[in-house]
């Protein structure tokens, strides 16, 4: 078959390259063309061939299928044409479907002979859109010698006549065009084409027309959005000669040309000048938020002379007054501040009544970047008072401060409650092995049971990032001399650390004669959440229902054995094996039954033909034709087992709601 394939590429590809070679083949006749249409197209792909390409544009009509052929021509033409392709082009300049194709080959063909035929057809074009086209290509080309055939449609009936010979009048005229665009009079339609025209200036660096250009269209009749990017505009090319345009739009009543005042502000060149001038306007600025607008624009002003005359004002701001302009003030020294604002951002995100402004400064305090402002955070940590102290430490943990680690370990043994918290937390995101028994030395010596309780979750925390059997060696050192309370809540964290040893001491605990621990240590082995530790787990709580004297024990070794079947990941035929072992061991029925939520939860073909085996004990008979149907409504497809099984049921069960469902299941075997 991959022969068969082959040979028919390699014939597809010999009869192209026979078309291509052909001589003739450029003078095939249109419903051959249209009969060969794929060959077609694969041979002006793959040809240079000019004629060939001609013969196929020269073509009548323009139904799809040969619109199609010429479609490809025209683009081939743009590639590979010549001067003489350029009278036919013309002729397709006003007909319908095929005027822009046309446009595109004629476009990109070298010469002046294409622009004079350009603009000699624009006397001869008969529909507005062809004519609009056809100047639209005179601006593409750019040719200085179309200015006047261009500026003779400026004027023109149509309006998109109009706009088009603007374009092409703005691309070709040069500085002749500044008079025409700068006239007071200027048709709105052909604003457009006056930004077109000041931005050829300002490319070309001539500052002077494109200022003269983008003023006059300040000053023009023309749409709101085009008078706010002229006075943008003209902000901008001006540079540092556009700062009193710049402070006038500051002090505008219009909030459309303060919005460009901003905008532009932000982006003028670096220099004292610029943010002075910002500046100097935030006391004249009554309404908040027009002032919490500028502040932002000022912010963003990020290089090294905007920072150091704005970074005082903006400071002051950040300290008092309105909410709105203090959050502006506060997240732009994330810009352009310095270690001199620690203090006040400080100050500001211990503000609690008021919480955007908390907010604002806890994310710069966050983002202000810089050693110099992690060495001040430090200096905080050794200096400061509590409030400042906790911040600081919430802080180095953000801002991942390796060198504060040991001041974070400091922290522990501090005199206020809220500090040694916050060292805590920290640490317990930062700890690694070698910081645990600091961490747990702190559980020893908490002052209160709600603090051992903080402590425990930070440990908990950190301790499931950290290798197991070291954790877990680390902890029992505190077993020896700790208190019952103390070994509770250790019992607890080597339930989060997991592993062999944690397993090991906690299973010791189990079997111990503290009355207490020994009932810890059996629930949470009851608990346990490690996969991975499922062995080691099972075999303890096996053994506690084994050999426990204490039937409350035995119990819950029973039961943490049934939980590994039921929520743990294991072979079938090893969680089958668990269930007739707990089924086994238990003296209450209740402890048995539980083997039937492990069957419905794992439903398989064999768990239904273990389930159908207790329908004849009549202790569990019910419970067995429930979980029987449970399994049959979860297994897909047919089968003769799930069929004997639901017809089982229905013998055995005395629930009629548990046989109608049986029957249902029986029904679509």
């Amino acid at each position: 078959m991959k022969h068969i394939y082959y040979l028919l590429i390699v014939s597809f590809l010999v009869t192209c390259s026979a078309w291509a070679q052909d001589p003739d083949w450029h003078q095939v006749p249109k419903d051959t063309l249209l009969e060969k249409g794929a060959d077609v197209i694969n041979m002006l792909l793959s040809t240079t061939d000019e004629n060939a390409m001609l013969n196929i544009v020269k073509q009548t009509g323009t139904e799809n299928d040969i619109l199609r052929l010429k479609m490809f021509a025209y683009k081939r033409l743009g590639m590979y044409g010549t001067k003489a392709a350029v009278p036919v082009l013309v002729e397709k300049l006003d007909i319908e479907k095929e005027d822009f194709y046309a446009r595109y080959a004629l476009e990109t063909i070298p010469g002046d002979e294409v622009d004079a035929a350009l603009c000699e057809t624009t006397k001869t074009v008969k529909r507005p859109a062809a004519l609009a086209g056809v100047l639209t290509s005179l601006g593409v080309r750019g040719n200085p010698q179309s200015a006047a055939t261009a500026k003779g449609f400026l004027k023109h009936e149509d309006l998109d006549v109009r706009k088009a010979a603007g374009y092409a009048y703005a691309c070709t005229a040069g500085e002749e065009a500044v008079e025409f665009f700068t006239q007071k009079s200027l048709d709105p339609a052909l604003a457009d084409s006056g930004f077109l025209l000041a931005e050829i200036f300002k490319n070309k660096g001539e500052k002077e027309k494109a200022v003269k250009i983008y003023d006059a269209l300040a000053a023009a009749d023309i749409k709101a959005y085009q008078k706010e990017a002229a006075l943008y505009w003209g902000i901008l090319v001006r540079g540092l000669d556009g700062i009193d345009l710049l402070v006038a739009q500051l002090n505008s009543e219009s909030p459309k040309f303060f919005g460009v005042g901003l905008k532009a502000g932000r982006e003028l060149p670096a220099g004292v000048a610029v943010t002075k001038a910002m500046v100097d306007q935030l006391g004249k600025q009554s309404d908040p938020l027009r002032k919490a607008k500028l502040v932002r624009s000022i912010g963003d002003r990020k290089d090294k002379e905007s920072k150091t005359v704005s970074l005082p004002a903006i400071s002051e701001l950040a300290q008092s007054g309105d909410v709105a302009v203090r959050v502006a003030a506060i997240d732009s020294l994330r810009n352009i501040g310095d270690p001199s604002v620690l203090p006040i951002l400080i100050e500001a995100a211990n503000q609690t009544d008021l919480p955007e402004v908390a907010n604002a400064a806890e994310n710069t305090l966050r983002n202000l970047p810089g050693k110099e402002i992690d060495d001040a955070i430090v200096g905080l940590l050794e200096k400061g008072n509590s409030a400042a102290k906790i911040k600081a430490i919430g802080l180095v943990e953000d801002r991942r401060i390796i060198s504060a680690y040991p001041l974070l370990k400091k922290g522990l043994l501090d005199s206020d409650a809220g500090v040694r918290q916050a060292a805590i937390d920290a640490l317990g995101q930062t700890a690694g092995i070698e910081d645990l028994p600091i961490l747990l030395d702190a559980l020893g010596k908490s002052k209160s049971d709600e603090e051992a309780e903080k402590i425990l979750v930070v440990l908990k925390s950190a301790c499931t990032r950290l290798p197991q059997d070291a954790a877990s060696a680390e902890v029992l050192k505190l077993f020896a001399n700790g208190s019952t309370a103390m070994k509770i809540n250790l019992l607890d964290l080597l339930k989060e650390i997991g592993g062999a040893k944690a397993i090991e001491i906690v299973n010791q605990h189990a079997w111990g004669n503290d009355a207490e621990l020994k009932d810890k240590a059996t629930a949470i082995l009851g608990q346990w959440r490690s996969p991975q530790d499922l062995d080691l787990v099972a075999a303890a709580c096996l053994k506690l229902a084994k050999e426990s004297k204490e039937n409350k024990f035995k119990v819950r070794g029973l039961r943490g054995y049934i939980r590994l079947a039921r929520q743990f990941s294991m072979p079938e035929e090893r969680r089958l094996q668990i269930c007739r072992e707990v089924y086994d061991l238990a003296d209450r029925n209740e402890d048995k039954v539980l083997i039937f939520d492990v069957f419905t939860r794992n439903p398989s073909l064999k768990v239904l033909d273990v389930t159908v085996n207790y329908l004849d004990n009549e202790t569990f008979k019910e419970k067995a034709s429930e979980t029987a149907v449970a399994i049959g409504e979860k297994l897909q497809g047919k089968s003769p087992q799930t069929a004997n099984a639901m017809k089982k049921v229905i013998e055995k069960t005395a629930n009629n709601s548990v046989k109608e469902r049986a029957q249902r299941v029986l029904d679509k075997q």
